[in-house]
């Protein structure tokens, strides 16, 4: 089922609004890719980059919530590594296993809905942390 960004994963700020679509429309095309069937050439393609796409926008958006000191920048933080290792575990088992319909599953339960509610649940706390500072005029 493919992801559609809304209103309820927005941060406040456009650039990390912006990478967080970008990261939603690779990542349906991963899973489109995957219950397609298309080659490992594509697939291998697409999950290199969403490797390098993550850690750059984890970069940003951590620095964002330095930046405005957001409360969740810590546990930001944390699930961010957690999920480049999961998504290191799955690239590895993907280039093992190749597209087994389990493969497909875990994608959708360890990347897409992981990401869905992280975005949701943490990046969102940025949005108050936005308001914040344009309040205090800082």
């Amino acid at each position: 089922m493919a992801i559609i960004w809304d209103v309820t994963m927005s941060t406040g700020i456009p650039r990390i609004d912006n990478q967080h679509q970008e990261l939603i429309r690779k990542l349906n095309a991963l899973l489109d890719a995957m219950q397609k069937g298309r080659g490992k050439e594509e697939i291998s393609k697409l999950l290199g980059f969403l490797g390098e796409y993550v850690i750059k926008h984890f970069s940003d958006e951590e620095a964002e919530m330095e930046r405005l000191k957001c409360p969740a920048a810590v546990a930001n933080r944390i699930a961010h590594q957690q999920f480049i290792k999961r998504f290191t575990e799955f690239r590895d088992r993907f280039e093992k296993e190749g597209t087994s319909p389990r493969v497909i599953i875990d994608v959708q339960k360890t990347l897409v809905d992981w990401v869905v509610m992280h975005i949701r649940g943490v990046d969102t706390k940025l949005a108050a942390s936005v308001k914040q500072k344009a309040g205090t005029g800082a």
